[in-house]
């Protein structure tokens, strides 16, 4: 008999058993003789009623009825079960289908039953066996009694909701947020570790233990929650850390090889299953870690779990990468002010809306005629500028984030502090200072004292208007200070080349007066020159951009080039040199590179001797490498420094003093370089007042390379045919040194001395050269090429550039402007005269 025909010749008193539910279903199918309550036609009206009203609700419910508390429930209830306990749950004694939670719920239960006494309890936990494992549950529930025909208390009604997601989801909110609190207060990367560790230990419910990993050249652990024996440190490290990398990408729960038993922990069962996610701080980065987590053994590992420890996993990989990022930006900003305060110009940097001084250097506080600035706001550090524009220049660098730079500005400044007024000339630049954000935060000054130079250009102007000229040239001087001082605020590289120019210029016109002063300046200046372009070096040699242009080069020529560099140096500290480096010796290196090399060795050779000191240079072949050796007699170097000799920011070589100065990074650079060239550098020395001996090993160049350089230029050169030149040049002495320097090199010259007479010569003169400043006035270089080339007969002519700059941007824009060569003044000869040849017919 099918379902239907049963359902058709069912007593009408059976009705309250109709429908196509699975309760429904089973209810009708069950053999309840078998059960205390006996077949359904001999229930009790009271039970019929409360079993078909829970058979046609929508909300979880449940019936124990008799003194077996046999159970009936409903459609909704089913899936409270999990896996393992319906349908066989359907007429089953209480006590049988509820072995695990019987203890907690049976007083329950006795209170409905014994005493009528209906219960409610909200978000209660009453772990149940389902899904093949006791499981963390919470539910709201009631018991109510249900009344028999006669009155007494036949049965107990629940009426229940699971609660779980939201207990355990609030649960892990909070958990969230004491990761978030406990590791906002961390200044750096320990200490944030150290603070996701500690609050593990308050997650036991749902992280049972932790291993935090940290990923080095290889995964290593830091760090463990959760587990207080060392045992069981070892067995989980033992089985996860060589697969820590591989495991993070499936994100999935593995099994412990065996359960671990953790004591004091928030279930008594062990755990059996773990999972590691990635420390990433963004998806694009590498880990920077990896945390295992024990997983509860009382909650499935579904996808709010595996978000939970996701979440953690990556709060704490945010939080790490924040603190580090900050401890980077506080290490630039320390480097940033290190370099203003031994800046040879004056130096402030000012922080936040009210323009608070943090710091100041030597030569800004001489500038100003204050030292109690630290601390104080723009206004109350300089109250009798209050009323001037100032203030607002700085009120807008802060606002807007632009920069303000100014060639010269009248400043009313009370420098004696005496309540009278100074007229005082600044050229200054305002630079603004961002954070990792973006967002301004303060700005960097940067101040030159011009008042005797705009006074000394007064009384020109006054006295002599013939001298005009003269004042023009020291503007042009002035310009290019103005563009180190911006490039200094900006960038902070290469900020110093216009006060040399500028000191060079005075010393040419013949400028007297400070000349102390200018002398100390010029010194100051040059070192921290020295120290950027070494800093400039070690960057590009970090980035591997610097390139070789390796030839054939006699070792005796770099050492000369060398030299020519240091000499001054040499013989302002009257040294003693002695060369002796065989002609025969040939390398296949970068000329310049390597006379930077040589160079750095003899200037640290004559910086650390003594006055009227020895330095002594020779070189010899062994096998298949030149060996060349620099020696001095000066102050040496202890010996538990020359392991760190070639080390960034490394100085072996100190005085009490610290009178040589440098940043420790030519050695760096000069190991780089040789090592570039397939070589090698040591460094000896037999200690303090004993001398020190610098041995460059580089491997000889081949014997067809050496053939190449051996072979007679000057022959060639003889038989090659000067070239007619045009050289254009607005500068007239230059112009006159270097047409009398080509001419002696068998050339023929014409000079023009702007875009308008070359174009002139060109109508009716073609060369074989052009050789063309870029900087003239009225048409610059570039723009004179490209009409150059217009001109007939004028596209074969070859095209060479000879500026004052020769950065990769530059060469890129002659290149695009049709030169065949780029040089920068002052030129070698030879190389000029090698460029002017090039494609010469002989």
């Amino acid at each position: 008999m099918t379902d239907h025909d049963h359902r058709a010749g069912t007593d009408r008193t059976q009705r309250f058993l109709a429908g196509d539910s699975q309760s429904a279903v089973l209810i009708r199918h069950t053999d309840w003789q078998r059960t205390s309550v006996g077949p359904i036609e001999t229930w009790p009206a009271s039970l019929k009623a409360i079993v078909g009203m829970l058979l046609h609700s929508h909300h979880p419910m449940f019936l124990w009825w008799g003194p077996d508390l046999v159970q009936f429930y409903n459609d909704a209830y089913i899936p409270s079960f999990g896996v393992g306990k319906h349908p066989r749950a359907m007429g089953q004694r209480g006590a049988d289908c509820w072995q695990e939670i019987w203890p907690i719920i049976s007083p329950q239960i006795d209170d409905v039953m014994q005493r009528a006494i209906a219960t409610w309890h909200e978000d209660h936990l009453v772990p149940i066996l389902r899904n093949d494992q006791l499981e963390e549950v919470y539910w709201t529930y009631g018991y109510s009694p249900v009344f028999d025909d006669d009155g007494s208390v036949g049965g107990t009604l629940v009426v229940c909701t699971e609660t779980t997601a939201r207990v355990v989801g609030e649960r892990r909110l909070r958990a969230l947020r004491a990761l978030s609190d406990r590791t906002a207060l961390a200044t750096d990367a320990p200490a944030v570790l150290s603070a996701a560790i500690d609050t593990f230990a308050q997650m036991a419910s749902d992280v049972p233990f932790a291993c935090l990993y940290g990923d080095e050249s290889a995964p290593r652990l830091l760090a463990t929650a959760g587990l207080d024996q060392e045992a069981l440190v070892a067995q989980v490290d033992a089985q996860f850390r060589d697969r820590l990398v591989a495991l993070a990408e499936t994100g999935t729960a593995q099994s412990l090889d065996r359960p671990l038993p953790i004591s004091g922990g928030a279930w008594p069962e062990p755990i059996t299953h773990a999972v590691v996610m990635p420390l990433q701080p963004g998806r694009s980065h590498a880990p920077v870690g990896y945390l295992l987590f024990g997983l509860s053994p009382r909650l499935p590992f579904d996808k709010a779990y595996a978000a939970f420890v996701r979440e953690i996993a990556d709060q704490v990989a945010s939080v790490h990468s924040r603190v580090i990022a900050r401890q980077l930006s506080d290490l630039l900003e320390h480097g940033r002010n290190t370099l203003l305060r031994q800046a040879p110009v004056a130096a402030a940097v000012l922080t936040g809306p009210t323009h608070v001084f943090q710091l100041v250097n030597p030569l800004y506080q001489e500038l100003v005629g204050r030292r109690d600035l630290i601390g104080k706001s723009y206004v109350e550090a300089f109250p009798e500028l209050a009323s001037t524009p100032l203030p607002g220049m700085l009120d807008r660098v802060y606002g807007t984030g632009e920069p303000f730079v100014t060639r010269e500005m009248l400043v009313p400044l009370d420098r004696d502090g005496i309540g009278v007024l100074e007229q005082c000339y600044f050229r200054f630049t305002l630079e603004p200072m961002r954070d990792a954000r973006g967002r301004v935060y303060g700005m960097m000054a940067i101040a030159v004292d011009i008042t005797e130079q705009v006074s000394a250009r007064q009384a020109l102007e006054q006295a002599n208007t013939a001298r005009e000229a003269l004042l023009e040239e020291l503007q042009r001087a002035s310009q290019a200070k103005d563009e180190f001082l911006a490039m200094l605020g900006h960038e902070l590289r290469n900020p110093l080349s216009p006060i040399l120019t500028a000191l060079e210029l005075m010393r040419l016109r013949g400028v007297h007066g400070a000349d102390r002063e200018r002398v100390i300046i010029d010194r100051q200046v040059r070192h921290m020159m020295r120290l950027v372009d070494d800093l400039l070096d070690v960057s590009r040699i970090t980035r591997g951009s610097i390139e070789l242009n390796r030839a054939p080069v006699r070792l005796a020529d770099v050492v000369s080039d060398a030299i020519d560099t240091a000499n001054p140096l040499i013989e302002a500290l009257r040294h003693r040199l002695r060369v002796d480096v065989p002609a025969a010796l040939i390398v296949n290196g970068d000329r310049v590179r390597l006379a930077q090399v040589m160079a750095n060795l003899l200037t640290n050779a004559a910086k650390y001797t003594d006055p009227g000191g020895e330095i002594v240079v020779t070189a010899e072949a062994h096998g298949a490498e030149a060996c060349v050796a620099v020696r001095d007699n000066g102050i040496g170097i202890p010996a538990e420094a020359l392991t760190h000799i070639f080390e960034l920011f490394v100085q072996a070589r100190q005085t009490s003093a610290r009178s040589k100065g440098g940043l420790g990074l030519g050695l760096a650079i000069v190991k780089n370089l040789v090592e570039m060239h397939g070589g090698q550098i040591r460094v000896t020395s037999d200690g303090l007042h004993r001398g020190t001996v610098c041995s460059v090993r580089l491997p000889l160049a081949s014997p067809n390379e050496q053939e190449e350089t051996v072979r007679p230029v000057a022959a060639a050169q003889s038989v090659s045919r000067g070239r007619h030149v045009l050289l254009v040049d607005d500068n007239a002495d230059a112009a006159q040194t270097m047409a009398e320097a080509l001419r002696a090199l068998g050339h023929r010259v014409t000079v023009a001395a702007d875009a308008p007479q070359a174009l002139a010569i060109a109508a009716t003169v073609v060369p074989d050269v052009a050789l063309l400043d870029l900087g003239l006035p009225v048409v610059d270089g570039y723009e004179l090429a490209r009409r150059l080339r217009a001109e007939p007969g004028w596209p074969d002519v070859r095209l060479i550039a000879l500026p004052g700059y020769g950065t990769a941007t530059d060469r890129d824009r002659t290149r695009a402007a049709g030169f065949h060569e780029h040089l920068v003044k002052p030129a070698d000869l030879t190389a000029l005269d090698a460029a002017l040849r090039a494609g010469d017919p002989t």
